[in-house]
């Protein structure tokens, strides 16, 4: 029997056992070692979901311990992260499941799907070397973003947030100034000081509507704001106000807004001739982001021991405390959480 959780009302969270069927064509069975629960969004689905039951989750690190046919490139005993929910075990489409090095810790590993986001919200961002930027939000995305954001050369780097320990979290992490949220006065007069007047681009991961406003208003001439967070209550944004006359972009960052992955045709040599078709694998190149790739980015940059990732962990348990763990989210200003499955 396989362990998972289900939200199945607001505030509600129970664990709940099933049996799990064999593989079908392109799925795989994983073995769950530990699942990331990142508390700011899976807090939003346990309080307003569009509809309940549901199964919360999407980041977690196991085994492959079955495949089903016509599934390529995975094989049984390969270590993985599979972009799915919580539980386990887990029977799915081999799509979500990437293979990882054998050396990077699963506490580490697990923080895939939230590397990627801030990947991918940083990407939009379109920042040069030497730029100022702005975060407004320093939870789980949010302080992966600051490190990718200095390591990318943004100057200064600075930081927005309700709480004074992530701040100081952001300050190790490499951001040059913090301001709480409240100190929005002393925000915008430094924010006046940079060149141009303002960040040439500003990230909004706090998950409130009015950050966006606030960073349509300090942009500078010309910069753009990426809207990367989730707000399930929604906001309406005046864009006839200042940003309009300001010319700055602004730009939805859901992850999966653009290809999961692509899968290429290709053709032989004219010197192999007659030319044929051939199945040309991934699509990968510098003009064509995927979702996927993004995924293998972090990876890669996770194993180069680019990140700084354990301070950000709250709270860990064990399977049987799962349920618990979500039911206490709504109070918790925790920004991790790990489960242990197995």
């Amino acid at each position: 029997m396989a362990q998972s959780v289900i939200f199945e009302a607001p505030g509600k969270a129970v664990l709940v056992e099933r049996e799990l069927p064999s593989p079908g064509p392109g799925q795989v069975r994983v073995k769950v070692d530990v699942s990331l629960v990142s508390a700011g969004t899976e807090r939003s689905l346990l309080m307003k979901a569009p509809a309940y039951p549901i199964t919360p989750g999407y980041s977690l690190v196991g085994r492959v311990t079955e495949v089903g046919p016509h599934v390529p490139r995975l094989s049984v005993g390969d270590r993985v992260i599979a972009h799915v929910a919580h539980a386990s075990e887990t029977v799915c489409d081999h799509r979500f499941v990437l293979p990882i090095d054998e050396a990077v810790k699963a506490e580490d590993a697990a923080f895939f799907a939230i590397g990627a986001v801030a990947l991918y919200t940083f990407r939009l961002a379109r920042l040069r070397m030497g730029d100022p930027m702005l975060i407004i939000g320093q939870g789980l995305i949010g302080l992966v973003a600051t490190q990718i954001a200095r390591m990318s050369g943004a100057a200064p780097l600075t930081v927005v947030d309700t709480d004074e320990k992530r701040l100081e979290l952001a300050g190790r992490f490499g951001a040059d100034r913090g301001f709480l949220a409240q100190h929005e006065q002393a925000l915008r007069a430094w924010l006046q000081t940079m060149p141009g007047g303002g960040p040439a681009a500003t990230l909004e991961l706090a998950g409130v509507g009015s950050a966006v406003d606030l960073a349509m208003d300090v942009t500078r001439r010309r910069g753009r704001v990426v809207a990367g967070s989730m707000s399930p209550m929604g906001h309406n944004v005046n864009v006839y106000g200042r940003g309009w006359l300001a010319g700055v972009e602004l730009v939805g960052a859901y992850f999966n807004s653009r290809p999961w992955r692509l899968e290429t045709t290709e053709t032989t040599s004219p010197l192999d001739w007659p030319i044929r078709t051939i199945d040309g694998g991934h699509y990968q190149e510098s003009e064509t982001d995927t979702s996927a790739g993004d995924i293998e980015l972090f990876n890669r940059l996770l194993s180069l021991g680019r990140f700084d990732l354990q301070p950000i962990i709250g709270e860990s348990v064990q399977a049987k405390d799962a349920a618990a763990l979500f039911n206490r989210l709504p109070d918790s200003k925790s920004l991790g959480h790990l489960i242990y499955w197995n």
